[in-house]
């Protein structure tokens, strides 16, 4: 059977809200003292971004586009280029033409 955690809402600006933002910015676990137990409170800190050219390769980027190109052979550009902005003119949900 799986556990789930209980949430629990905890207003921003209060005294443990600061603690807890506080926590997130040292990585100093929270230690909660209710009088008849303490609760140690490690907060999940977001993970890094992630470099987004880590293990960029220009040249299969090159070799892409290429491909890319081959799969437009016989495609009349002019053509595609009226279709494509007749169709963002048209009116579409969240987006007006």
């Amino acid at each position: 059977m799986q556990t789930v955690p209980k949430t629990v809402t905890v207003a921003p600006d209060s005294e443990l809200g600061l603690t807890l933002k506080a926590a997130r910015a040292s990585g100093v676990p929270v230690v909660v003292d209710t009088g008849e137990d303490r609760y140690t409170l490690v907060l999940d800190l977001p993970e890094p971004p992630r470099d987004v050219l880590d293990g960029y390769d220009p040249q299969a980027a090159i070799a892409a586009f290429r491909a890319l190109d081959a799969a437009f052979a016989g495609v009349d550009r002019e053509e595609l280029l009226r279709d494509l902005r007749a169709q963002r003119s048209q009116n579409s949900s969240g987006r007006p033409g």
